[in-house]
């Protein structure tokens, strides 16, 4: 047990005898020793733990905030600060510590993934050194997207979705960065409303997101047609076996082509959303194609989960198989000659 350790004790002691002042004295000291350390989350405990002994201890509690504030002042990185001052300059003095310290720091050497297409990233990216390369993988090619330098941000476009990456980030050199986790960020939401806007302006302000990027360049990462639909669909999570878990699931289509659909989807929970995304599922719908349906069965993984307004979320799924060109030209056809005025066609073609 430390000297800090067997202090605690004896406060804990000082308030089981109502040795109240002697027990504000001690615990004052306490988190000052621990603020200097820079073991701020200890100190700050300790400041709630005097704010319950003696709510009324104004001269300690103030004079600990204080002190805490100072020494995570001290603590800063300036040159960090220095390359996101444009951001740093938005946060009050509570925002800008309660953010910088929930950074974490990661070093890469050059050739490192820091992401990958196609996989999961929950983290968003500051590069503080270092220069790393965005590009787009597609048909064994890649296309430089963006080159990151000191000031840049990465992983934005699934750090404030639920969606796999469209892009991957790799390092062209020796790269410092720092990164915040997504669990954090919506903790934030409910504690820290207010600094969850300023980030997520700054970052629509800093640059364009993963897709958007593509979209500017004329890139298609959709090798197929798409076609927007209506009808229903029914799905069921898979297991690693490939066999269904639970009781099947309703949902709205939306658009379909050769490789994929995407469908809708409502639910009060963002959590159950997430746990859709990179999920397999084995679906079954149908199309009405004038007097006739197109039916299927398929089986595929979940690239993508968007949340939209009034707890709906939209689920795209790429599929195992390509289904039948018949079957998704039947649906084109008949939605072209409802745009030359026969009937009401359900959709139009996309290039999403």
């Amino acid at each position: 047990m430390t000297d800090l350790s067997k202090h605690e004790k004896i406060v804990d002691r000082y308030v089981e005898q109502n040795r109240t002042e002697e027990a504000v004295k001690l615990l004052f000291q306490l988190i000052v020793k621990y603020a200097k350390e820079k073991n701020f989350e200890k100190a700050e405990a300790l400041r709630d733990r005097l704010f319950e002994i003696d709510a009324m201890a104004l001269d300690e509690i103030i004079k600990s905030a204080e002190i805490i504030e100072q020494e995570k002042s001290e603590a800063m990185d300036h040159n960090h600060m220095d390359i996101w001052s444009d951001f740093y300059s938005t946060l009050t003095t509570e925002e800008k510590n309660i953010f910088y310290f929930s950074l974490k720091k990661a070093d890469y050497g050059p050739d490192e993934p820091v992401f990958l297409q196609k996989e999961k990233n929950q983290r968003l990216y500051f590069v503080n050194q270092g220069q790393l390369k965005l590009f787009f993988s597609q048909n064994d090619t890649e296309q430089l997207i963006k080159t990151l330098r000191p000031g840049c941000i990465g992983g934005e476009d699934t750090f404030f979705s639920i969606s796999l990456c469209t892009t991957s980030l790799v390092t062209l050199s020796p790269v410092r960065l720092n990164y915040l986790e997504q669990s954090t960020f919506l903790e934030w939401q409910v504690k820290y409303p207010a600094l969850t806007a300023k980030l997520q302006s700054f970052c629509n302000k800093k640059g364009i997101s993963g897709p958007d990027i593509l979209k500017k360049k004329g890139i298609n990462r959709r090798a197929h047609e798409r076609f927007k639909v209506s009808g229903s669909i029914r799905f069921q999570v898979l297991n690693a076996s490939g066999k269904p878990i639970g009781k099947a699931f309703k949902g709205d289509l939306s658009d379909i082509s050769v490789g994929g659909l995407s469908f809708f989807i409502k639910t009060a929970n963002r959590k159950n959303a997430l746990t859709l995304l990179g999920r397999r599922l084995r679906v079954r719908f149908v199309i009405p194609v004038g007097e006739t349906e197109v039916e299927a069965e398929q089986a595929g993984a979940i690239t993508g989960v968007i949340n939209h307004l009034f707890s709906d979320y939209s689920i795209h799924m790429k599929f195992d198989r390509p289904l039948s060109k018949t079957a998704v030209e039947k649906v084109g056809m008949y939605i072209e000659a409802g745009r030359r005025g026969g009937h009401s066609g359900k959709a139009d073609k996309t290039a999403v």
